[in-house]
């Protein structure tokens, strides 16, 4: 009876280019080290200008005393809102 044990353990590595032209350089080596990967860009968040007016004016009225400041959790859901 032969037997033959398969190892199913894989490492992920997440590597942040901050140089687009790196990233052709770093498919090649990977590619010629035979390793399997995905690349996932993230979009940068473009601020309407509207957007801009209204955390303009929240500041202002936070510092007129005409507004408190929000609870974090309040901030958090909004900016996922905003990235997603």
């Amino acid at each position: 009876m032969n037997l033959s044990l398969v190892n199913l353990s894989m490492t992920t590595l997440t590597v942040n280019i901050q140089n687009e032209k790196d990233l052709p350089v770093l498919q090649e080596i990977l590619n010629r080290f035979g390793l399997s990967y995905s690349v996932d860009v993230e979009e940068e968040y473009t601020f309407t200008e509207a957007e801009i007016k209204g955390l303009i004016k929240t500041k202002q009225d936070f510092i007129d005393g005409k507004t408190t400041a929000r609870d974090w959790t309040e901030i958090e859901e909004e900016l996922n809102r905003a990235y997603n």
